[in-house]
């Protein structure tokens, strides 16, 4: 009952706080949080322009649309798995299953990012022996799960570089081997190229964190951008690693009052700092891509 009182008070403490930046003209980090939302998605849209160009070759201004696109189907799917039919609604049938397997590859990058900016985040954690609440023992967790996550990340790399040797594994069996010709392309994209992609999807998780940097900014959590990488790459690991069905929201929002808390006001500032960056970044992406879905017409 205590608690609930407190986190009652905590919220309305918030909430006067914001009310009162609106009124002094101090809106602008959630302005800017708000423009960088088309950086962030038309990063991801070049990605998979860079990807497509070899089989089927789409204008940056299709794939940009795709991008939302997807984002705004993603949104009705649990863990944001849909997330390619919104794109390949931009292709002819006959490439949609190159579409398909080509927005995998490029979540694959994008969680490779995830990761690299997560072990990144452990260490820094445990160095300077950054302060968070999840208890004594949050910097011997943070090697722990720095050093374990840091092999994974070696899988990791060889599967996006190497693909055309996991290919020839999974070929030896016969199942798979009838679908030889239709997963081929995958093994021809050159590795330059997709060290350009995921070059683009590490950039595209310094302009989310520092969206994140923004929205705390605004609801009173300071710190210096560095923490914040080092911190919204632990935050993003942890939820990474913990598996969920129908989508990491909530779960997300809580494990964020917890690493971010020693920098906060308050409890309900983080979680009201991340919860406005999901409604830019995934609620009001996925409107614009709704209505983006609208105008689509099917390449022949």
């Amino acid at each position: 009952m205590v608690q609930n009182i407190r986190a009652e008070e905590n919220a309305n403490e918030v909430w006067s706080r914001v009310s009162e930046s609106f009124i002094d003209g101090n809106w602008w980090p959630i302005c800017f949080a708000l423009a960088l939302l088309f950086l962030n998605w038309g990063l991801e849209g070049f990605k998979w322009k860079r990807l497509m160009h070899r089989e089927y070759p789409i204008s940056t201004l299709v794939s940009v649309k795709a991008a939302f696109a997807g984002n705004a189907t993603g949104a009705f799917t649990p863990n944001r798995v849909g997330g390619f039919i919104g794109r390949v609604m931009y292709l002819p049938k006959d490439k949609v299953l190159i579409g398909t397997l080509n927005t995998f590859v490029g979540n694959l990058a994008q969680l490779i990012a995830t990761v690299v900016f997560g072990v990144f985040g452990s260490g820094l954690i445990s160095f300077q022996s950054i302060r968070m609440c999840t208890g004594e023992q949050s910097e011997t967790a943070s090697w722990i799960i720095g050093g374990l996550v840091g092999m994974g990340l070696i899988v990791l790399l060889h599967l996006y570089f190497y693909t055309s040797a996991w290919l020839n594994l999974f070929f030896k069996f016969k199942w798979f081997a009838r679908y030889k010709d239709k997963f081929e392309f995958l093994s021809q994209h050159s590795k330059l190229m997709l060290a350009e992609v995921l070059f683009y999807s590490l950039l595209r998780y310094v302009v989310f964190a520092f969206q994140f940097y923004l929205t705390l900014s605004f609801f009173e959590v300071h710190m210096d951008f560095l923490t914040c990488l080092a911190l919204v790459g632990y935050l993003y690991l942890t939820i990474t690693l913990i598996p969920t069905f129908l989508g990491k929201l909530g779960v997300r929002e809580g494990a964020a009052g917890l690493i971010f808390c020693a920098f906060s006001p308050s409890v309900s500032a983080t979680t009201m700092a991340s919860l406005l960056l999901w409604m830019v970044n995934v609620a009001i992406a996925a409107i614009i891509g709704g209505i983006l879905t609208l105008f689509i017409k099917r390449a022949k």
